[in-house]
This record gives structure tokens, C-alpha cells and sequence, in this order.
């Protein structure tokens, strides 16, 4: 850590470093500045590569991941690297040895994860954007309980190189900002493709609404995305999809495919952290983890770990499923799908495991990835924009569109942002 930074300690939870740490010489910035808040577990020159644990970030970064280095040369100016849910194994941010990131609309709620310093630093107006990473839905959950809008490229899209991730399969980063222009920015700095798949101005996008993901919603949630179709459709067109096979088959592939995965990366992480053979280092680490959440998966995943048969056979179902739904998609028509980013808004603090949800007990992990973990699975791209609400928690619209198509998605959420105000 340099003399100029110190480990955060402010009251929301948003920051774990904050300072000015000195970024490598690159020449003048391109364009205007800007400030950034970057997820801790995205290597930062001079930063600490953490992930929201005690065990790993023993020394500070000494290099920028490369989506860091590319906007430090587009006017970015790093704030601090933004607090996280430990390890990025859980979806509320509520990090048991850095403290809960309090949601700037309510600070008794969670801020969703686990992206969540990223979303609530932005929403604060802290910053005029940020960086998260995604497995199931960390960049669209917190977007979404935050009241930012949040882009998940296609899987592959954007270098995840620089990051302790979880799941090759699955991880992207991706970036939390105030409105789609800026996210259209990123992705245009970061990729350097320019125009390309773009929407046009007399084209009428039509967007699917899947049936399980508009079923079970709170009521605050379904009145505010029911008064946000009606504006929609006055410049798209929306129908009624039921991909429930496909939801249920990528559903049965979800939890192998990162369990098995998270062992061989985390462990990565914890052996350059540490200095240790990978397994001695992952043991070490499950031994450190604070939060009794992400240690319970960690000890599961050294106790009993997923099996190679198993994997592949998650693989197989994830590669089928994609091409099913790139098929529907074209036998539809569809430009994508449309759905509710969360069944419901910000839980409250003390509901960070359990929830009651329309009379039911659920896990709160399970009932906030309900909606954005099937596109994770299929690498699509994913937008989230904030819907009109009056007076109450910030209730998001998730797009998802085709793999590799993320300037045509890109296009049609701002589309949709104008119709919504």
C-alpha cells in the first residue's frame, strides 16, 4: 500500500483502499477524465488484489488488469478498489471481515453482490463509474438493487486476465455506470469495435418476456415492471416466451460447473498469495475465509469435491443449451429476452441468508440468481436499467441478448432507457 492510500473505513462499506495509487506511465489520458472504483478482486497497480478476503492480498498489485490500463488511457482515474462479498461467493456484499456494503437508497439493505461496492459507489455518486465481475449475476443483481445501470458482456468479450475469478465458463468483467452511453463507451474503448451490429433508428427490436422469470415477483417489483412494459412497448415489441426446458437444464449445470472450477482458480490465487503448492494454499485459504457463508461452499468443495465425469457432463448441458437457445431465439425472432433483474428489491441486512418471499422461506442466494444465473450460463450479454419507481427501493429490467452481439443489446437498452425517462 503506497504512503498516499489507507485501507477504507467508511461508514457505507463501499471502499477497501482509497488513495491515489500511481498508475504506470502510459502518456496523457485520450479523453475527459473520469473517476473509477474497481472491484477488489481486479488487480489495480498499487492496489491490493484481495477479493474481499483476510488471506489473500499480502502485497500490493504491480500491474493493472489490462481493462483497468486500457481506460486509465481513455481519462479514468482510479478512486480505490471497491469492497465485495468475500471472494465473490455470494450475492448480498455483506463481507464479514471488511463489513456489509449498505445500499445508498436504504442503508439498512443490502447493496447485492457481488459486485456490490461497485453498484453502491456509483449510486452514491462517488464515482461516475465502476468495474465489477460477474458469475451469476454480480453485475445485474446489485445494478438492479442499486437503481445504476449494469452491462455483463458475452463471456470472452472483455480480458478477464488480472482478476481472481471464479469460473472460466461463466466469469466476465463487466462495468456499473450511470446510463447506457457510458456503457456503450466501455465497450467501445475496451473492445475497439466501433458501429458494428449497432441497432437502427427505424428498426422495432422484439424482446421475449420468459415465463419463470416474470412468475413469484413482489409486488412493488411487478407494479414497477408492469408500468415499465407499457412504456416499452412503445418502441419495441414484446411476447410472451416459456423457455421453461432450457431454464431447468441449465439449472442442473449451474453449481458443478463453478464448484469445480472455483477449486482450480481460487486455488491459483491462494499459491501465488501465499507461496504454496495450489492445494495447500486452497486449504488455507478455506481455513481464513470470514464470511460462514463462502466458507461453507469452500469446505464442501475440499471435502467432497465435484468429480470429472460430472463436470463435463455440466459442460455438455451448458454447450446444448446454448445452441437451444440461439435456435428459439431465431425461430422466434427475437432480438432477446426481457425479464426482472431481481423477484424483489433489496432484502434487508439481517436477510443476507434467509428471506421470506411471498409466504415462502427461501435462500436469499437462490431467489436473487433466479433470474440472471441462466444467462451467465449462456455467456449472452446482459444490460440492467433502472425502471420509474415512486418512492420506494430501486426495481431493474434486464435485457439479454445473443452472444457476441452486445452492440445490438447495448443499442436496444437505450432504446428502452429513453422510452422509461
Amino acid at each position: 500500500m503506497t504512503a498516499d492510500q489507507q485501507e477504507a473505513s467508511d461508514s457505507n462499506g463501499i471502499w477497501l483502499e482509497r488513495g491515489l495509487a500511481a498508475p504506470p506511465e502510459v502518456g496523457e489520458p485520450v479523453g475527459t477524465p473520469f473517476t473509477l472504483g474497481v472491484k477488489a478482486n481486479i488487480s489495480v497497480n498499487g492496489y491490493r488484489l484481495s477479493a474481499g478476503s483476510p488471506v489473500l492480498g499480502t502485497k500490493p498489485a504491480e500491474y493493472d488488469a489490462p481493462v483497468v490500463a486500457t481506460l486509465r488511457q481513455y481519462g479514468a482515474e482510479v478512486v480505490g478498489t471497491t469492497n465485495m462479498h468475500e471472494l465473490a461467493f455470494g450475492i448480498t456484499s455483506n463481507n464479514a471481515h471488511f463489513g456489509a456494503v449498505l445500499n445508498p437508497r436504504d442503508p439498512s439493505r443490502v447493496a447485492g453482490g457481488s459486485s456490490g461496492g461497485s453498484a453502491a459507489a456509483v449510486a452514491s455518486g462517488e464515482v461516475d463509474a465502476a468495474l465489477g465481475t460477474d458469475t451469476g449475476g454480480s453485475i445485474s443483481i446489485p445494478a438492479s438493487l442499486c437503481g445504476v445501470v449494469g452491462f455483463r458482456p458475452t463471456t470472452g468479450r472483455w480480458p478477464t486476465a488480472g482478476t481472481v475469478s471464479l469460473s472460466w465458463t461463466r466469469d466476465t468483467i463487466g462495468s456499473h455506470t450511470r446510463d447506457v452511453a457510458t456503457a456503450i463507451q466501455f465497450d467501445r474503448w475496451i473492445t475497439g469495435i466501433h458501429g458494428i451490429d449497432h441497432l437502427a433508428d427505424d428498426e422495432t427490436p422484439r424482446l421475449g418476456l420468459p415465463a419463470g422469470l416474470w412468475a413469484d415477483l413482489d409486488q412493488a417489483t411487478r407494479d414497477a415492471t408492469d408500468r415499465a412494459i407499457e412504456r416499452i412497448a412503445s418502441v419495441a415489441e414484446v411476447v410472451e416466451v416459456d423457455p421453461s426446458d432450457l431454464l431447468q437444464q441449465l439449472d442442473v449445470a449451474a453449481m458443478p460447473i463453478v464448484l469445480w472450477e472455483s477449486h482450480r482458480t481460487l486455488a491459483a490465487a491462494a499459491a501465488d498469495a501465499l507461496a504454496l503448492a495450489p492445494e495447500d494454499a486452497f486449504a488455507r485459504l478455506v481455513e481464513g475465509t470470514a464470511s460462514e457463508d463462502v466458507r461453507h461452499i469452500l469446505s464442501m468443495v475440499l471435502a467432497d469435491p465435484i468429480g470429472a465425469t460430472t463436470y463435463a457432463e455440466s459442460i455438455h448441458l451448458v454447450t446444448d443449451a446454448r445452441e437451444k437457445y440461439l435456435a428459439a431465439q431465431k425461430t422466434a425472432m427475437l432480438d432477446g429476452w426481457l425479464f426482472p433483474s431481481t423477484a424483489l428489491p433489496a432484502p434487508l441486512l439481517e436477510e443476507s441468508h434467509e428471506i421470506t418471499h411471498l409466504g415462502t422461506t427461501y435462500s436469499t442466494f437462490n431467489l436473487l440468481t433466479r433470474n440472471t444465473e441462466q444467462g451467465t450460463l449462456l455467456g449472452a450479454p446482459m444490460v440492467t436499467v433502472p425502471v420509474p419507481v415512486e418512492d420506494a427501493l430501486p426495481v431493474g429490467l434486464t435485457i439479454q441478448g445473443h452472444r457476441g452481439r452486445d452492440r445490438r443489446t447495448l443499442g436496444i437498452a437505450a432504446r428502452l432507457e429513453d422510452a422509461l425517462g
